[in-house]
């Protein structure tokens, strides 16, 4: 057997043992959170300084918990391999029901979106639900950075020869140089709470189309995160659903949940 292939059955391997320890963990977070819950409840109309107190840490608690769970989701996310089901789709109507979903949500947060389809980019081969997950996740990351000031989203096309470059640009702080290298790595996040698991999950995806993700950030003006997907199907082989020892797939390298 050769060396590649008893690598790959070994990530293979250590993949399904951490998914089955994430579900060990899921099992009692439930309990806790279905009970933390109730807790609450039975404290909600609490008159005195203790019930009161009880209350909140109840509530303290409880949030933790969802946190907990959320982590141990995304991870589950990642470890596992994704059925990708590639189609042909309209990218353009993709990206405009994506942006007309968030439109409310940019408006509370003085973000303004600038949307520059270009019409011979508009016909690709991807998943549709993996494909808005992944985009959802540079969005989501792109809202997070303007949140505090505000800014412009831009978000664009451009058809090439083979393949398609969709960029999600923001005006926010941008990331220090001294960390790109480290913003795909999984675990690793600029934000308060950020489980770092977003922008691995993300790029797994893309790349298991046979497409790459890319980030340039620019400290003080913005970040943009430019994704090439194929026009053709072009399915990665090979292992494509293993994770490699960064927690990407092998042959490939801000965060998840949102917003580096």
């Amino acid at each position: 057997m050769s060396t590649a292939r008893k690598r790959s059955q070994r990530l293979e391997t250590m993949g399904t043992m951490a998914a089955g320890l994430a579900h060990e963990i899921k099992n009692p977070l439930s309990t806790m959170s279905v009970n933390l819950q109730l807790l609450a409840e039975d404290f909600a109309q609490a008159a005195t300084p203790v019930e009161q107190r009880t209350l909140r840490r109840a509530k303290l608690l409880l949030g933790e918990v969802r946190r907990l769970d959320q982590i141990v989701n995304d991870f589950l996310k990642l470890v596992r391999g994704h059925e990708v089901h590639s189609v042909p789709l309209d990218l353009e109507l993709l990206l405009t029901d994506m942006l007309r979903f968030i439109e409310a949500e940019n408006a509370q947060l003085g973000i303004r979106t600038r949307f520059s389809p270009d019409p011979a980019a508009r016909m690709i081969h991807a998943d549709p639900g993996f494909l808005r997950m992944a985009l959802m996740n540079l969005v989501g990351n792109a809202q997070q950075a303007m949140a505090a000031a505000g800014g412009e989203l831009l978000v664009a096309t451009r058809g090439r020869e083979h393949d398609v470059e969709i960029s999600v640009t923001d005006t926010g702080p941008g990331i220090a140089s001294e960390l790109h290298e480290k913003i795909f790595q999984p675990w690793f996040s600029t934000k308060q709470g950020g489980t770092g698991l977003g922008l691995p999950m993300a790029r797994r995806i893309i790349e298991e189309f046979g497409g790459e993700m890319r980030m340039h950030s620019e400290f003080g003006r913005g970040t943009r995160f430019t994704v090439t997907v194929p026009r053709a199907p072009r399915q990665l082989t090979g292992g494509a659903g293993t994770p490699d020892g960064d927690g990407t797939p092998a042959g490939g390298g801000r965060d998840g949940g949102p917003a580096a």
